[in-house]
């Protein structure tokens, strides 16, 4: 069976909740499933921190901490002092991308889902959602209706809405 589902992330908790819709439907039908992220290049540090802090993503960087800094990390700065640099930042982001996606699949693994595999891509996130639809052609992608951008006032975001409109195949959007 070739059957398989695509589950787009970003490590918030509404991209979990998506995440479990996703590993149960895995579970349940014997789709695969193929976990994706897009990386963060271009957010702002405050979103970043917040994705940091969504996914208590801090404490895996606690240990990396030098003697001179204290206190708990509060902030993307504090996850990666010497990111300042735009080499530094992109190094940061694909790290950080790699621990959300293996987090991920753990956390599917466990749920019961299926031939698990995992993507991190580089990009616009619908744009990106959309390529990999195009080349994995699964039969339903799952995502999260809004992820860490600022407008939290529309009912779903700006990637959930044009992934929907333009996907080739069903979408299911997660509350």
């Amino acid at each position: 069976m070739n059957d398989k589902i695509l589950i787009a992330t970003d490590g918030s908790e509404i991209g979990n909740r998506a995440l479990d819709c996703a590993a149960e439907l895995s579970a349940r039908l014997g789709y695969d499933l193929c976990i994706m992220h897009v990386l963060l290049h271009d957010r702002p540090s405050d979103e970043l921190t917040r994705l940091v802090g969504s996914e208590h993503l801090a404490k895996h960087f606690h240990r990396a901490k030098t003697d001179k800094q204290s206190g708990p990390i509060s902030a993307f700065a504090d996850v990666f002092p010497d990111a300042a640099d735009e080499t530094a930042r992109a190094r940061a982001m694909v790290v950080l991308g790699d621990l959300i996606v293996d987090r991920a699949s753990r956390r599917a693994q466990d749920a019961g889902a299926q031939n698990v595999t995992t993507r991190v891509c580089v990009g616009d996130c619908a744009d990106e959602i959309l390529d990999m639809a195009e080349c994995e052609k699964p039969k339903m992608i799952v995502l999260g209706r809004r992820g860490l951008g600022r407008v939290r006032e529309t009912l779903l975001g700006s990637v959930s809405q044009k992934v929907l409109h333009h996907a080739p195949c069903t979408v299911v959007i997660a509350q």
